[in-house]
């Protein structure tokens, strides 16, 4: 796997980051479509962020927030379960 890190960051970054920037939208633009249609979207848009966050800092606070929103929402879950339930 180092080697392989290695390999990657021999490649001249103005060959590097637009190909990271194509693949990583690519896979954002295929979650969305995802969110409306069947499959994967949530995973695929944090897939995408993830690529991208490899390369640009602006993807990497993004990614970062959209983990604490993630988080946030299961930890919002939780306590829900916890809470007795009354059914009408």
């Amino acid at each position: 796997m180092a080697s392989l890190k290695q390999g990657w960051y021999k490649i001249p970054a103005t060959v590097r980051k637009p190909l990271i920037f194509i693949v990583g939208f690519a896979v954002v633009a295929a979650g969305l479509v995802m969110l409306v249609f069947p499959g994967p979207g949530w995973a695929a848009i944090f897939l995408g962020f993830a690529i991208l966050a490899t390369e640009f800092a602006f993807a990497e606070k993004v990614r970062d927030w959209l983990i604490q929103f993630l988080k946030n929402l299961i930890q919002f879950g939780l306590s829900e379960l916890k809470k007795p339930w009354h059914l009408p």
